[in-house]
């Protein structure tokens, strides 16, 4: 059994809770188990960055943390994986900015190297997708739609992983657990979750026109794996409604849906039995 720091991120840990629980869960199941580190901050996204470039310091103290447990990080979410990975980008590329954030870390005790991988949780999936195929083993019997979490892709130069723009591997992943998957026009756009903080609204249309899209497509759930996208679609939707009331569709995590095919119980991966 391979051991990961799990770094769940602050909307996770704030009110989805079934993510966390279903990952937990289904790494298990295919290998790799998840630790805690009850010490990690916020990673400094997405707001930081625009205003300040100590943001890389607050990454830095998350890896730093990892380093010095001697364990790479599964992410959950989707803007921290971008943060996390673009500060190790920046500290492998960046003698000087290394130094100058170590000096800061050797304050409270801690340094970095540039020894922490971090991997989204579909990522950790796909390495696995033999693991997955054997533990698969009920089927499941809905069709889904993939929403896919963006900043897991984009920008390319960073993420080095999938086809930014019309991503595979979150399909591959699900379809390994012989779940099938809908194709439908607005599987590659926003969800709109980036739009909430500032302009409610336009973040609601731009859902309602992808719940819209994958129930004319035939699609009786949708998949995410980003807490942004879940607070959106899921925890959103009925605002959502409101004004649509026929967009209702059931948003499931991705663990949660693999999780039933390879026959965990509903409460152990946080659904309603």
């Amino acid at each position: 059994m391979e051991r990961r720091l799990l770094y769940p991120g602050c909307l996770v840990l704030a009110c989805l809770q079934d993510y966390e629980l279903s990952a937990r869960s289904v790494l298990g199941k295919i290998g790799v188990e998840l630790e805690d580190m009850h010490e990690f901050a916020c990673c400094a996204s997405s707001i930081a960055p625009s205003f300040t470039n100590e943001w890389i310091n607050l990454a830095a103290y998350n890896l730093a943390l990892a380093e010095e447990k001697g364990m790479d990080i599964v992410t959950l979410c989707g803007s921290c994986t971008k943060t996390l990975k673009d500060a190790a980008r920046i500290l492998d590329e960046d003698a000087g900015q290394l130094g100058r954030v170590n000096r800061r870390l050797t304050e409270i005790g801690l340094s970095y190297s540039g020894r922490v991988k971090v991997s989204h949780i579909i990522e950790v999936m796909d390495e696995r997708l033999d693991e997955v195929v054997a533990a698969s083993i009920v089927e499941v019997g809905i069709r889904v739609a993939l929403q896919h979490p963006c900043n897991v892709y984009r920008p390319e130069e960073l993420m080095h992983f999938d086809d930014p723009w019309h991503p595979q591997k979150m399909r591959q992943v699900v379809q390994a657990a012989g779940i099938p998957v809908v194709d439908y026009d607005q599987e590659d756009e926003c969800c709109g979750s980036a739009l909430l903080m500032s302009e409610e609204e336009p973040a609601l249309n731009l859902a309602r026109k992808k719940l819209s899209s994958a129930i004319k497509a035939g699609a009786e759930g949708m998949v995410v794996s980003c807490g942004n996208c879940a607070m959106l679609l899921k925890n959103f939707q009925h605002k959502i409604c409101k004004s649509a009331p026929g967009l209702s569709l059931p948003v499931i995590f991705l663990p949660q849906i693999v999780g039933l095919a390879m026959g965990i119980p509903a409460a152990e991966i946080g659904m309603k039995v």
